[in-house]
């Protein structure tokens, strides 16, 4: 039987166990609902994990009566950066969620993102949903990052299927799908075996565009809670959108 949850957030971890534990504090105050976070790891953050009492009692809490729960992804996923190693970890909590979890929605995080305003139970509904995309007429071809997406075997199939691209590409820290478009991300994938190793190998972030397009096509939307900043001194952070919860920050 599948455990029910309001969210699970998908994080992929690789290089620093304090700020992992902090991040995990955080969500832990300022999300005020039912949820699971779910890590995906790398070798060498996946044994730091297990071998760290902290973190390994808070994987344990499973019980009724706490809203958290802390799990780790049941193996080690080693990414590289700028590459589709990161989708592959991302894709891969999203398979084990639908598998094991009963969610209202799968939220993306980085390792580098922290909360600014608390999400509750009276604006969790209310999270931006974005439904607007692009066809391949109206991409502007001067950005540089379409020329690579472009290039995917996911890119091909979206200019032959007649398919939309997402427009803002930049929506992949804080990015969140409900349960139907996560089951209807990774059904797609799965039917399209060759897309997925294509997209898990490219040699660039396509996790900037991937599953945000396939979930815009599928179900015509997905969300967004993130900002694209780069750390807490490069922006004032009271003044960032109130109906988005999570910026970006260094791992200090």
């Amino acid at each position: 039987m599948k455990k029910k949850t309001t969210i699970v957030f998908s994080i992929n971890v690789h290089e620093n166990v304090k700020f992992l534990q902090k991040q995990i504090e955080d969500i832990e105050a300022n999300v005020l609902l039912d949820f699971v976070v779910l890590i995906n790891a790398n070798e060498f953050m996946y044994n730091e994990i297990i071998n760290n009492k902290s973190l390994m009692a808070r994987t344990a809490k499973a019980s009724k009566a706490t809203r958290a729960f802390i799990e780790l992804y049941p193996e080690p996923i080693n990414k590289i950066h700028n590459h589709g190693t990161l989708t592959k970890g991302i894709y891969l909590n999203m398979e084990y969620a639908v598998s094991n979890y009963d969610f209202e929605y799968f939220i993306v995080l980085s390792s580098r993102n922290l909360f600014y305003n608390t999400l509750h139970k009276d604006n969790y509904h209310a999270m931006p949903r974005i439904s607007y995309g692009a066809t391949i007429e109206q991409l502007n071809y001067q950005e540089w990052h379409w020329r690579i997406f472009l290039q995917t075997k996911l890119g091909n199939y979206i200019i032959a299927n007649n398919w939309r691209f997402c427009q803002a590409y930049m929506h992949h820290e804080g990015l969140g799908f409900d349960y139907a478009s996560s089951t209807q991300i990774v059904d797609f994938l799965e039917k399209n075996k060759d897309i997925k190793e294509d997209l898990f190998n490219f040699n660039w972030g396509v996790e900037e565009f991937a599953l945000h397009t396939i979930a815009l096509n599928l179900t015509g939307y997905y969300y967004n809670i993130g900002n694209w900043t780069n750390d807490d001194d490069f922006v004032n952070i009271h003044k960032l959108p109130s109906d988005r919860f999570v910026y970006k920050t260094f791992r200090r």
